[in-house]
């Protein structure tokens, strides 16, 4: 046990949560930019590279790959800041190994996702999500909820049956998304290419963590499924 808080207090030789955290929180202050007025602004998108000794990658690349990490990095980022965690930028992590731990932020350019339908009666079409979201509702037809009022923003099929209005809604989480199922329940399912499946709704967030290469999917109970195969630019 001994080893593992060292890990998360950043003891030792090791990088640690708050270490690695407070270490990229301060590569990216400076690329903020101060307006006439006071005002702070950040690049769109930022590419956050941390470079760790080959011991200690395989720790760092698990702490990167759990949204919280970026969501610590957020709040931090912005309390420091002094803006809202709206105003900040998108976040890209990219982990490689080298002799000694650094961290360094530049402006990036934007990379952009997609999914492709498979199934269903709008198979074949690629969905592209609005630049700078964070939050995207998803499911069958325009429109959602009991009067219609709400508008889905990725319309995964028009009148495939089996597919809920409100099937789902994807968040951005660092270099990464999550998730979650609305009234698709059980039947979302993310399949990963090793083929193992999580269901989001059993998870304890509530939420499932969705990578490139990963399939979104929404059954049926049956078998039938439309699937939104998930792509990064």
């Amino acid at each position: 046990m001994g080893w593992l808080s060292d890990l998360l207090r950043g003891g030792g030789d090791e990088v640690g949560w708050d270490d690695l955290i407070r270490r990229i929180v301060e590569a990216i202050l400076p690329l903020r930019v101060y307006g006439p007025k006071g005002e702070v602004t950040f690049p769109a998108e930022v590419v956050v590279r941390i470079t760790v000794p080959e011991g200690s990658a395989d720790v760092v690349r698990g702490f990167i790959d759990r949204p919280d990490l970026d969501h610590d990095v957020g709040a931090t980022l912005a309390n420091r800041a002094d803006v809202a965690t709206e105003a900040l930028p998108m976040r890209e992590y990219v982990v490689s190994t080298a002799d000694r731990l650094s961290v360094t932020a530049t402006e990036g350019a934007p990379r952009t996702w997609s999914f492709m339908i498979e199934g269903g009666d709008l198979r074949g079409q690629t969905l592209s999500p609005p630049t700078g979201w964070t939050e995207l509702a998803f499911g069958r037809g325009d429109w959602h909820g009991a009067d219609h009022g709400a508008k889905n923003d990725l319309v995964v099929c028009a009148r495939t049956e089996f597919v809920s209005r409100r099937a789902g809604r994807l968040y951005r989480a660092g270099h990464q998304l999550e998730v979650a199922s609305l009234d698709q329940g059980d039947e979302l399912v993310v399949r990963r290419a090793s083929g193992e499946a999580v269901r989001p709704a059993r998870t304890a967030r509530g939420r499932a963590v969705v990578k490139p290469g990963d399939t979104i999917e929404l059954g049926d109970g049956h078998g039938k499924a439309v699937k939104l195969l998930v792509k990064r630019s």
